[in-house]
C-alpha cells in the first residue's frame, strides 16, 4: 500500500474590510482569493521529502502534487478532510485537471479529537505533546 504524507500552505484571502472586530464581509469586497503556495509530501517509509510552490510554476506545481495523489493508495495530513484536499481539488478544477484517483484519507486531526483528549488539538500541541 502506497502512503503518502501530505501538507499544503496557503496564502490569505484579500479583502476590502470596515473593520477589524465582528466582521460579515461581502464577496464583493473580495480582491483576490486564497490561493496553494506550497506542498510537500513524502512517502511513508522513505526518507525524501518533495516539495513545490508557485516560484516554480503553479501549473508544475500542480501537476506533480496530483500525478502522487494519483499514485496514493491512502493519504495522511493533519486537517487535510477540511482543509488540504478540498484546497488542492479548487486548485485542479481551476487549471481544468481532472480530479485524482480515488484513495483514502486519514485524518489525523480527526483521530486526535475522536481517540485523545489532548487539551488542545492544534498539531504543534500535539506534536510538543507526543515528542
Amino acid at each position: 500500500m502506497k502512503i503518502l504524507l501530505l501538507d499544503v500552505e496557503t496564502s490569505p484571502l484579500t479583502v476590502y474590510a470596515w473593520g477589524l472586530w465582528k466582521q460579515n464581509i461581502n464577496i464583493k469586497n473580495i480582491i483576490d482569493s486564497s490561493h496553494l503556495l506550497c506542498w510537500a509530501a513524502k512517502w511513508l517509509g522513505e526518507d525524501t521529502v518533495e516539495f513545490a510552490s508557485i516560484m516554480g510554476g503553479k501549473r508544475k506545481m500542480l501537476q506533480r502534487i496530483h500525478t502522487l495523489l494519483n499514485e496514493a493508495d491512502a493519504v495522511v495530513h493533519y486537517n487535510g478532510s477540511r482543509f488540504d484536499i478540498p484546497t488542492l481539488n479548487k486548485e485542479f478544477l481551476l487549471a481544468g485537471m481532472t480530479p485524482p484517483a480515488p484513495y483514502a484519507q486519514i485524518d489525523l486531526l480527526q483521530t486526535a479529537r475522536r481517540q485523545f483528549r489532548f487539551p488542545s488539538n492544534k498539531l504543534d500541541y500535539v506534536g510538543q505533546a507526543l515528542g
